[in-house]
Order: C-alpha cells, then structure tokens, then sequence
C-alpha cells in the first residue's frame, strides 16, 4: 500500500489475524528483535492471542488490549527501553570505565540493520598537518540509533571490533544517556573491515549501489586518484549521486 506519496515510498502491511498467528509471530519468536522493539512486540502479541481467543468480544478484553497498547511504541518510557536492551544485551559498566557487552551479534542480523539503517559516506576536505596542506578523502560507515537503544551500538562496535560512538559519555549510566542527544551514532573508518563484511554479506536493497560507489572512492583512493584534479573530480560525480542524490 502507498505510505507517502511525496516520497513515493509504500508500507507492506498484513493484517489477516491468521497470517499474523501462524507466520508473524513464529517469525519474530525465532528471529526476535534485539533493540527495545521486542517490548512493543511482546505486547502486540498478547494482543493477537486476545483476539485468537475472542476475548476482544468482551468489555473485560477490550480493556486489557486498551492497557496493553497504552504502554506500546512512543507511550513506552524511555527507562523501560534502556533497561531491555541494556540487559538483554549483557551490558555492564567496568571497573576501568569501559562497557562491556556479551551478546554477540549473528552476521545476518548485521546485514538486515545494515540494509535498513546504514549510510556510506565520504567527506572531502583540505588538511593540514605540519604545516602542509593536502586533500583529504575520509569514508566511512555510520548507522543511528535512538540513545535507549545505545547498547545496540556498542553490540556492533564488538562486533566489528573497532569504530566509535557519538557522542561519547558513560553509556552504562541512564541519567547520562536521557541527558545525551535523542540520536546516538555509531562511526566505523575501517573501509577494510567494511569491504569484506558487506562483500560476503551484499544488502538486498538499492542501498547496495550506495555501497558499490563508496566502494569505488575508496579504490579511487588507494590508487592517489583524490590527489589529482581529474580523480577528485569523478570522486565528487560519484558523491553526488549516492544516498538521497540517487535517482530512484
């Protein structure tokens, strides 16, 4: 169905109770969410099971759906999702001021957030160090993240053992994380980690061209070509074209 028509974009949507019983949530039971979504989930199911049981048809169940969806998605506190996903991701504070997280992401989910939430971007700009002057040529791999769900960030910061999240402060503290911004970002400039993950793990969507042109600058770089004006030049082309550039 269409979801916006601005935008072109539309909305898959199943609504038989049926499909959601028997395909929906076995789905989502085998393959659970990891962020806080899985509250809003574990909610929306009772739901369906209230109505598999044609409770809905009774003032006494219309009641409990009306309770459970008052706590769903936006009406959920923002302490209630951090505490999930801090837990359900084994994340703890060390003594040294580090956090640690024990889950470990399975690659396939990677490439699923990946394909959702990623954005490739290069950032040109002149540098100077040691009082030389050259061009610079930065790629990198960036997903946001609601900050109640932060603990997901610092999964992937494991996950592909490096990068960094912003911004930073004690990840493990709720006060800090309510009092950090909304959107919390998580920064990867290994293009090498990058290039062999999503090589062996391609995104289904048509953000893969997004990722075959980064792909390219940072060929087009190893090679010096953002050294010339020439190469500098189909480096900014190619910039042009990605992300929201890219024609649909």
């Amino acid at each position: 169905m269409i979801d916006n028509r601005e935008t072109d974009t539309k909305k898959y949507r199943v609504k038989s109770l049926d499909s959601i019983l028997e395909k929906i949530i076995p789905h989502f039971e085998t393959y659970p969410c990891l962020t806080s979504k899985y509250l809003n989930f574990r909610e929306w199911k009772e739901i369906a099971l209230i109505m598999k049981n044609k409770e809905h048809l009774t003032i006494e169940g219309i009641n409990k759906i009306i309770g459970l969806s008052s706590k769903m998605n936006k009406a959920r506190s923002f302490e209630d999702k951090y505490n999930y996903c801090k837990t359900s991701l084994g994340m703890t504070s060390l003594p040294n001021g580090e956090i640690d997280i024990k889950y470990d992401l399975p690659a396939h989910w990677v490439q699923t957030y990946l394909t959702g939430e990623s954005m490739f971007y290069t950032y040109l700009a002149e540098k100077k160090s040691r009082g030389i002057v050259y061009q610079g040529c930065d790629s990198s791999l960036e997903l946001g993240q609601n900050s109640h769900d932060v603990a997901i960030l610092l999964s992937l910061k494991k996950f592909f053992n490096g990068g960094y999240i912003k911004p930073k402060y004690n990840y493990g503290d709720l006060c800090e994380c309510l009092k950090s911004r909304s959107l919390n970002r998580y920064i990867l400039r290994n293009t090498d980690t990058i290039i062999q993950f999503v090589d062996k793990y391609p995104m289904l969507t048509r953000k893969q061209l997004d990722y075959l042109d980064w792909k390219r600058i940072v060929e087009l770089k190893s090679t010096g070509h953002h050294k010339t004006e020439e190469g500098l030049a189909l480096i900014k082309e190619i910039i042009s074209k990605v992300n929201s550039g890219r024609e649909s």
